[in-house]
């Protein structure tokens, strides 16, 4: 399944705790083949998705204890997201925002603050500027209101302060982490602030009114990835016939032998 914004995150997310011997050995590989098609996936899944940033998938070697005291190998997998910029393209809608540089916009959603690269807001019934989904996006700590009485129009100067009929009405916020890589993506495009995160900081990067930041997926790169993906996994089923034969012939040999 395919899973939209994706929900993955940083870590060591699995252990695969098998002998490197025959079929577990083979049956590793394709697991861990499967877990990065279930990376890939969400990547070409969102390379449409504004602001969204592709993930990498590696696989770290580790010396298990067993309960003989012997030790055995097995691969954990570490997930991490590449938050490199995105193109950003001109939409000429005075509410779409994309920011030039590191940080995020921060929203307030019914489960607390969260942080995103989708500019794509909008304005609900109150004039707030919310994202598509209708959480708040916040400037100076609270909802910004955005209410044009003259006709003269709603915009932001490059370092993020709104202007309504030429009065300045707040700054939005734009924020960010010490460690961005141990941030939760809870879909929808949010990231969830975590204590291995750091606390959140003000960031000085530039917003650009009427932009959006296309995501950072490369979709032809990564269907090449897809394609080299599934010739490894025809080649882990193809070790485990092998094995499997070898095994077969092992045991008609050894009952002829008797």
């Amino acid at each position: 399944m395919v899973l939209s914004g994706s929900q993955m995150q940083i870590g060591t997310v699995g252990i695969h705790p098998f002998t490197r011997l025959g079929q577990m050995e083979s049956l590793e590989g394709a697991r861990m083949l499967e877990r990065r098609l279930d990376v890939l996936s969400n990547d070409m899944a969102n390379s449409n998705t504004t602001g969204f940033k592709r993930q990498e998938i590696t696989f770290e070697e580790y010396l298990l204890p067993q309960v003989d005291k012997t030790e055995r190998t097995a691969k954990g997998e570490v997930i991490k997201t590449d938050f490199s910029q995105g193109t950003l393209h001109k939409t000429g809608n005075p509410f779409d925002f994309a920011i030039n540089g590191k940080g995020f916009f921060v929203v307030d959603t019914p489960a607390g603050r969260r942080y995103t690269r989708a500019g794509n807001f909008t304005l609900n019934t109150k004039n707030q500027l919310v994202t598509q989904e209708g959480y708040p996006v916040l400037g100076n700590g609270a909802p910004i209101t955005l209410e044009d009485t003259t006709g003269k129009g709603v915009w932001m100067s490059s370092d993020g302060n709104f202007y309504v009929d030429e009065t300045n009405v707040g700054k939005i916020d734009i924020v960010s982490f010490e460690n961005p890589q141990a941030l939760k993506r809870i879909g929808r495009n949010l990231y969830q602030a975590t204590p291995a995160a750091g606390m959140e900081k003000p960031e000085k990067s530039l917003v650009s009114q009427g932009y959006l930041e296309d995501s950072n997926v490369n979709p032809l790169e990564t269907m090449v990835a897809l394609i080299d993906l599934y010739r490894a996994y025809e080649a882990e089923q193809k070790a485990l016939q092998s094995a499997d034969q070898m095994d077969n012939r092992a045991v008609n040999n050894l009952g002829k032998s008797r």
